[in-house]
């Protein structure tokens, strides 16, 4: 009986499942947003001295 119980109370092992084209903007966004910082920041390094 102890067994039946144990296995009861043990949570199932979450499946792997394919990454589905929902999640792409999450993944893309923050690397698009992060890109744009770096390129602003390069640009604002490179032109802070212009007149």
């Amino acid at each position: 009986m102890g067994s039946s119980r144990a296995r009861d109370l043990a949570s199932p092992e979450p499946k792997a499942t394919p990454m589905s084209g929902s999640r792409i903007p999450g993944l893309v966004l923050p690397a698009v947003f992060l890109l744009a910082f770096v390129v602003g920041a390069f640009w604002y390094w490179r032109h802070r001295g212009d007149e």
